[in-house]
């Protein structure tokens, strides 16, 4: 039988530092995951044309290009946004922006989760 403090006991802390460790790295691989492409539908549930949809990173004071390039999109009309996080970039604000002048904005969005889903927007 191992006496407290014996090598038993400090194997122990060892085993569990080390586990706690292995931890942290994989949650640390999974936030900054590498991702391919991205696909996901926006709805318009608003009650006037979507006439933008612009995404940027939290940290930057500008939205992206308008990911509808110029197309509207009608009430009750949809369209699929394919985008590719760069590694450890999975969170993105979006902005969708309407004919009528107003918009909805979602932010920090972990656009990673967001493959096969459906957003529905409204004004």
């Amino acid at each position: 039988m191992a006496k407290p403090g014996g090598s038993a006991v400090k194997k122990r802390f060892v085993v569990l530092g080390l586990a706690g460790a292995v931890s942290a790295f994989f949650a640390a691989a999974v936030m900054a995951r590498p991702v391919g492409e991205v696909r996901f539908t926006i709805q318009n549930g608003g009650s006037s044309d979507l006439r933008a949809f612009s995404l940027s990173r939290p940290t930057s004071d500008a939205w992206g290009t308008d990911r509808l390039a110029g197309r509207s999109i009608s009430p009750g009309q949809e369209t699929q946004i394919v985008i590719q996080p760069s590694l450890g970039g999975c969170l993105y604000d979006m902005k969708a922006s309407f004919v009528s002048g107003g918009d909805a904005r979602l932010f920090a969005v972990d656009v990673c989760r967001l493959n096969g889903a459906e957003i529905i927007l409204t004004d």
